[in-house]
C-alpha cells in the first residue's frame, strides 16, 4: 500500500462526514486499501427508521434490507463481539479471530446473508460502541470472498488507524445530525447550536465563533481569545482553568492536523473542572475535510471544536432520570453527583452511603443511561437540561 493511497482514503473520510453521498466512494477506497471486495459502514443496532444508517460498497440493497430485518443476535459477529466485550470504541479485529470458520459456515446468518452476497471474511472496526447517547453504535467492515486469503494483523492495525479518523469525522456528523447535514454544514446553522462552536484554521486562528461561543467570551466563564502568531486570534482557557490548558491546546493542535495518528478517539473528551472539582465543561475537537460549507472571508477552517458548559446541567431533576431511563431514585442521585465532582469517596459521603453502595448505584446509572464515561454522562445531563 502506498502512503498516498492511505492519505487519500483518510481525506475522503472527513469529506463524507459532511456530504454523506460520498460514503460509498469512501468505502471503495477502503476496500482498495484492504484488498477487499465489499464494504459496509452501518449502525448495527439501529435501522434507518430508528435514526441509523447503512452505507455500502458492492453490497446490494436487498442484502442490506435482509440484514437489517434480522435480529441483532442473529449476526454471529455482533453476538460474539458482545460476549467478548469487543463492542467498544476504537476496537479493531479480524472476523476469523473471534468467530471460528465452522461456526460461521453453519450459522443461518451466513447462509441467509453472507453467502448470497459472496462474503466470507471480515475486517471489523468499532467506531462507536454506544458509550455516548449522542453517537449511535457504529461499525465499519471490509469483506473478502471465499477464494481470498485471510485478513492478518497488518489489516487489524490499519483498521485501528482508520477507525480513529472515522471517530473524529463521524463525531462531527452526529453533532450536526439534528438537521439535514447539508443545512447543518453552514455557519448560520452552527450559530444556532446551544453548545459553544469554534472553527480554527491551519494556524489555530479562529475563523468563526457561534453565538454561544461569543456569549462565553462575554462572561469569561471558560474560554477567552488570545493573540496567535501571524496576527490572528486563537482560544485559551480562563486563568482558573490553567491546569487544563496544556491538554486543551494539545486537543486543538491535533485537530488541525487531519492526517495525524496522535490525536485521541472522538469519544475521549476533555473534561474541564472548577477549582473545587466540579465539572465545568466538556470539550471535543475534530479535523474537517475539504467538502464542508464553513468557509468565509475570515479563512478556510481546518478543525471544529465543541464545548459544552455543564453549569446548566445542574438543573436536571432526579425524577427525570427515573422516568427516562428507569433508574431508581438512589441511582439517579448517584448519577447527579458527577456534576458536583470530587472522588467516589466524597460523593458517597455526600449521599450518606457506603463507598461500595455508591459505586454500585453509579454503575447501574451508567448502564441504564447507556453511558460508560464521565464525559458521556455529563453531556447527557446537559442535553436533558437543554430541553
Amino acid at each position: 500500500m502506498e502512503l498516498r493511497q492511505y492519505d487519500d482514503a483518510v481525506h475522503t473520510i472527513y469529506d463524507a462526514a459532511i456530504d454523506p453521498q460520498r460514503w460509498p466512494a469512501c468505502l471503495a477506497r477502503m476496500c482498495a486499501l484492504f484488498g477487499g471486495q465489499a464494504g459496509l459502514l452501518f449502525t448495527p443496532v439501529h435501522s434507518p427508521a430508528q435514526g441509523g444508517f447503512a452505507f455500502t460498497h458492492n453490497i446490494s440493497q436487498g442484502i442490506v434490507e435482509r440484514w437489517g430485518a434480522k435480529s441483532i443476535t442473529d449476526d454471529v459477529y455482533v453476538r460474539k463481539g458482545t460476549q467478548l466485550g469487543l463492542l467498544t470504541d476504537g476496537v479493531s479485529v479480524n472476523g476469523d479471530d473471534i468467530v471460528p470458520r465452522e461456526e460461521l459456515l453453519t450459522s443461518p446468518f451466513y447462509r441467509d446473508i453472507w453467502e448470497p452476497a459472496g462474503l466470507f471474511r471480515a475486517s471489523i472496526g468499532i467506531v462507536f460502541g454506544g458509550s455516548d447517547s449522542r453517537k449511535l453504535p457504529t461499525a465499519m467492515c471490509i469483506y473478502r470472498g471465499p477464494e481470498s486469503l485471510p485478513f492478518d494483523a497488518t489489516h487489524a492495525e490499519l483498521m485501528r488507524r482508520l477507525v480513529l479518523h472515522m471517530s473524529r469525522a463521524l463525531g462531527v456528523m452526529f453533532h450536526l445530525r439534528d438537521q439535514r447535514l447539508q443545512v447543518a454544514a453552514s455557519l448560520a446553522a452552527l450559530d444556532q447550536l446551544p453548545s459553544v462552536v469554534a472553527l480554527l484554521d491551519a494556524q489555530g486562528h479562529c475563523t468563526f465563533l457561534n453565538q454561544a461561543a461569543r456569549a462565553q467570551l462575554d462572561t469569561g466563564e471558560l474560554i477567552v481569545t488570545a493573540p496567535r502568531p501571524g496576527g490572528g486570534t486563537g482560544l485559551r482557557l480562563v486563568a482558573r482553568m490553567q491546569r487544563h490548558e496544556a491538554a486543551f491546546q494539545a486537543l486543538l493542535r491535533h485537530a488541525i492536523l487531519p492526517l495525524s495518528e496522535d490525536g485521541a478517539h472522538f469519544s475521549e473528551a476533555l473534561v474541564l473542572e472548577h477549582l473545587d472539582g466540579r465539572p465545568a465543561g466538556v470539550v471535543h475537537a475534530a479535523p474537517l475535510g475539504d467538502a464542508h460549507g464553513f468557509s468565509s472571508a475570515s479563512g478556510q477552517p481546518r478543525a471544529i471544536m465543541f464545548l459544552y458548559d455543564l453549569d446548566r446541567a445542574a438543573g436536571v431533576a432526579p425524577q427525570v432520570l427515573c422516568e427516562l431511563f428507569g433508574m431508581t431514585p438512589a441511582e439517579a442521585h448517584a448519577a447527579l453527583q458527577v456534576l458536583q465532582g470530587g472522588s467516589a469517596e466524597q460523593m458517597a459521603q455526600r449521599l450518606g452511603v457506603s463507598l461500595n453502595t455508591f459505586k454500585t448505584q453509579l454503575r447501574m446509572a451508567y448502564e441504564k443511561s447507556h453511558t460508560h464515561r464521565q464525559a458521556d454522562l455529563l453531556k447527557l445531563l446537559l442535553a436533558l437540561a437543554s430541553h
